[in-house]
């Protein structure tokens, strides 16, 4: 396969165009869908994410000459397991109600209505169709020699990219129990370190995203990005609905901040989306 890099995505790849011109039934059903959001790829792939997962894929086959869309078996109803990802290309546009249904059945990174069981996946998920404004894309992924970047969000204010990374304020790679340095410190600076050395392609790349899902109809924000923040953002959920008596939660939240603030580290802490 070849290197996936910030050239890649291509803004007349043939999926762009097809999806644009040819309008299918279930990219309409699934733009239009209020819980759903849709991300593009620079292998000039298509995810559609539904509560912070990837839950329908889409690529253009050039050796058969059309759009392919992989979901779970699960969501088509079908009980082989002998293919996980199913391609549905040829049934999806009549399917659609039924997959949708299918997948808000099935699929759940909330695993419950209680604020405390809430994983990071669907706190992402939701803080994306809550800000669709800014929101520009999410679960950036780099291979950078040996170094693999992963970064949660990128949003984009006033014209300028913001890279965000989430975590829950319970993550243990958020605090450790002795006086070191948790794990998100050296992966913030790490970050930052990516984002000096890539600053002029990142946005080249934000720039073609921004105008490709514009071409498509999907949500921007309101400006194009003109400018790239080198320093990201840590967002901070907490998911706790209640301090315990005994204090644990309390001083766990004090020594938090201590050590990010030690650390100089910006964050900010939010418990509500």
């Amino acid at each position: 396969m070849a290197n996936i890099t910030f050239d890649t995505l291509n803004e007349s790849a043939k999926i762009f165009d097809e999806l644009k011109n040819k309008k299918p039934i279930w990219w309409e059903y699934c733009k239009q869908d209020k819980y759903f959001y849709i991300e593009l790829r620079k292998d000039n792939q298509v995810n559609v994410y539904f509560e912070g997962g990837s839950i329908i894929r889409v690529h253009y086959c050039s050796r058969h000459k059309e759009l392919q869309t992989f979901t779970h078996y699960k969501y088509l109803g079908i009980e082989d397991k002998t293919k996980i990802y199913v391609n549905c290309a040829k049934t999806i546009d009549k399917q659609i109600g039924n997959i949708v249904e299918g997948i808000k059945e099935h699929y759940s990174q909330k695993k419950g209505v209680d604020k405390e069981s809430w994983r990071e996946k669907y706190i992402q998920g939701q803080l994306i169709i809550h800000n669709r404004d800014i929101h520009l894309d999410s679960e950036f992924a780099y291979v950078d020699g040996d170094r693999d970047v992963r970064i949660d969000l990128v949003k984009c204010v006033n014209g300028k990219i913001i890279f965000v990374e989430l975590k829950r304020l319970d993550d243990n790679r958020m605090l450790k129990k002795s006086d070191v340095s948790p794990e998100i410190v050296s992966q913030m600076r790490d970050y930052s370190d990516f984002i000096k050395k890539y600053k002029d392609k990142i946005l080249s790349y934000y720039q073609k995203v921004y105008d490709i899902k514009k071409e498509l109809g999907l949500p921007v924000p309101i400006v194009r990005p003109t400018m790239v923040s080198t320093e990201p953002e840590l967002l901070i959920f907490n998911r706790w609905t209640h301090m315990d008596k005994q204090g644990k939660r309390q001083k766990h939240i004090d020594r938090m901040r201590e050590r990010l603030q030690r650390e100089n580290i910006t964050y900010s802490i939010i418990s509500e989306i």
